[in-house]
């Protein structure tokens, strides 16, 4: 069974003023916190949702981030962030996350996020079934992921 090419999960914001450094673009630890803004809005809409988290006592931590800076943003500029399944297992998933400007690619990151169990303290858990289905089933086809480039640097699970 071929799986569907790609699912993207869309988060979109403007540069804001308190983002501009002193060469009059967003500062690099802003491309950051977009990237983790979006980063959030997909763990919510593969169902790590506040009720998932106040339910069970889980959340997701980011055990690794790598980004690739391609082009200057400023000031107001529109920006949309694309975030993508690249694999999963029981306990973490590997997403790439595309920043794009009025349709250019400006930045790209990578994420390798753990399902951790928060209580008695916290420690990597398993991944509900439910939840694994749907990683498994927004996880890119093989053949647009050898495709995507560029790439923030070499992250991946370890099987």
């Amino acid at each position: 069974m071929r799986k569907r090419a790609f699912m993207a999960f869309v988060y979109e914001i403007n540069v804001l003023q308190e983002w501009i450094d002193h060469n009059g673009h967003m500062r690099d630890a802003y491309y950051g916190l977009v990237f983790s803004f979006a980063g959030v809005a997909a763990q919510e809409a593969l169902g790590f949702d506040p009720n998932y988290r106040s339910r069970t006592g889980c959340s997701i931590y980011l055990v690794e981030d790598h980004k690739f800076f391609l082009r200057e943003v400023h000031l107001g500029d529109p920006l949309r962030v694309e975030t993508y399944v690249l694999d999963s297992d029981e306990k973490s998933f590997h997403l790439y996350l595309s920043l794009s400007c009025n349709g250019k690619l400006c930045a790209v990151a990578e994420y390798m996020e753990l399902h951790v169990n928060q209580l008695p303290s916290p420690h990597a858990a398993t991944i509900p079934e439910a939840i694994q289905a749907r990683l498994r089933a927004e996880q890119l086809d093989p053949d647009i992921l050898q495709s995507m480039r560029p790439r923030a640097g070499q992250i991946g699970i370890r099987r």
